[in-house]
């Protein structure tokens, strides 16, 4: 895909027409690149997590790889392009010491790359959670690596590469999961104390 300068307009479905055919899973490695950091980015995971829900569900029901023109027609900020596009080239470029066509027959399944997509998806969306570091450091970071793992396997077919996106995908849930428990006992806890509190007043 061509850079852009500073001053060029940009927007959801031009990088998607520029990425065209397989180039729409080096659109969620993009996506995703702004949230590699171990810091939370609320506002801007929102966005960008919605549009790689958005297209991985499209592209789990085998449609073309298009946003819906008030979100996809939509002029990304300077801030946004930047992040989106800045350090991208170094990125992909690491990951493609380790990552190959390492074909495997069930790869090429479309129940398989319906199945992966539908992985992204969920990962995309509990990206887009606005959630606040601290506390909840990393919950855009853990997303995001599993999305770009499971994107650049698919990318690639990469039989091997993929495994390690499914654990990645799967420590990202957990992560969620230990902390909804948490917030959840915690407000048991609290809903447990005004009870007794209530209680002694009456």
């Amino acid at each position: 895909m061509a850079s852009a300068g500073p001053r060029d307009t940009i927007t959801a479905n031009q990088l998607l027409l520029h990425t065209q055919g397989r180039g729409i899973y080096f659109a969620f490695i993009i996506l995703s690149l702004p949230f590699v950091a171990w810091i939370s980015v609320p506002g801007l995971s929102t966005i960008l997590g919605s549009i790689i829900a958005l297209l991985a569900l499209r592209l789990a029901v085998g449609k073309s790889p298009r946003l819906p023109a008030s979100l996809g027609d939509k002029e990304l900020s300077p801030k946004l392009k930047r992040a989106i596009l800045g350090g991208g080239v170094k990125f992909c470029r690491g990951l493609e010491r380790v990552v190959r066509p390492r074909r495997t027959v069930w790869m090429k399944w479309r129940a398989a790359r319906a199945v992966n997509a539908l992985l992204i998806v969920i990962m995309a969306l509990l990206l887009a959670l606005p959630l606040p570091s601290p506390p909840f450091f990393g919950s855009n970071a853990l997303p995001s690596y599993a999305i770009i793992l499971l994107a650049v396997s698919m990318l690639e077919e990469d039989g091997v590469m993929i495994w390690v996106g499914y654990v990645a995908t799967l420590v990202a849930a957990a992560y969620f999961i230990i902390f909804g428990a948490l917030i959840c006992s915690h407000l048991a806890r609290w809903l447990d104390a005004l009870w007794r509190l209530l209680e002694r007043t009456q």
